[in-house]
């Protein structure tokens, strides 16, 4: 039996979380919380997900921040989860020049988050 593909969602929004943790359950992916909110990067290293999708402002860290100290972790299969990154405000650039792999401006249609998770899930498992 193949395993399921693991994503974690890094979001302070509680509300928000469960409901992507629901809708990747309904399409068969497996969403998780990190384990400890002072250092969601523990959490990357402890479970390797498959994708991370974060918002950009979280209430004690900047999103954008937490992917530039992912991306120079020692751990090259760490430092090059994938990352989608999320915010009510347009910070595309921002968020790409800081080693994303995709970014979606909030609110975005359901089946415009899938199909972006696919499209950067099948770059990354074809380098594996």
């Amino acid at each position: 039996m193949n395993q399921p593909i693991k994503i974690l969602i890094v979001d302070d929004d509680p509300s928000g979380t469960q409901l992507l943790i629901t809708l990747l359950g309904f399409e068969g992916y497996e969403g998780f919380r990190p384990d400890e909110w002072t250092d969601p990067l523990a959490s990357v290293e402890q479970h390797r997900p498959h994708l991370i999708i974060m918002d950009v402002r979280l209430r004690s860290r900047d999103g954008v921040d937490l992917v530039q100290q992912l991306r120079s972790l020692p751990d090259p299969d760490v430092a090059n989860t994938p990352v989608l990154m999320m915010s009510a405000e347009d910070h595309r650039r921002r968020c790409l020049s800081a080693g994303a792999n995709d970014f979606l401006e909030k609110p975005f249609d359901r089946s415009v988050l899938l199909a972006t998770i696919e499209q950067i899930l099948e770059g990354s498992l074809s380098r594996t």
